[in-house]
């Protein structure tokens, strides 16, 4: 075999495998992690400032997964107060998995979510709440 045949079977391979590959990466899935993404970094500065608030509390917000739920437990200085908000569980794998959900009325300053409609994995638990006239910010991931 000649040194010029070995050349062409070697750039048609390479040419077969650039090809393969743009396809591959063509047929993936991406999931931006929000679609409003710009307004959300023009506005990034606030969530700053309701995780400090959040952050300085004496109390913090906590949350924990077990038996099929998760509980969410709200500062007890806030205890007697109309606390709203939501709470967003952001599943970064599959943006079909995403949930949101309103902080609803609470019995002892605590909120449970079922997740039996979840599906098991890793989600990224992000809860925007407010009492009175002061929002806070918290966020962390969990395991369902």
């Amino acid at each position: 075999m000649s040194w010029g045949i070995k050349i062409t079977i070697l750039y048609i391979g390479f040419v077969v495998l650039i090809v393969t590959m743009v396809a591959m990466t063509m047929s993936q899935k991406v999931d931006l992690v929000s679609k409003d993404y710009y307004a959300q970094e023009l506005k990034f500065q606030d969530k700053i400032d309701q995780s400090n608030r959040a952050n300085a509390l004496i109390e913090p917000l906590n949350w924990m997964v077990s038996n099929g739920k998760i509980e969410i437990n709200f500062p007890k200085e806030f205890k007697n107060q109309k606390i709203t908000g939501t709470i967003n569980l952001f599943r970064p794998s599959d943006a079909s998995l995403d949930k949101k959900i309103a902080v609803s009325s609470m019995q002892n300053g605590k909120q449970i979510i079922s997740t039996s409609t979840l599906k098991a994995g890793v989600y990224k638990i992000q809860i925007e709440w407010k009492v009175g006239d002061e929002s806070f910010y918290n966020e962390g991931v969990i395991k369902i």
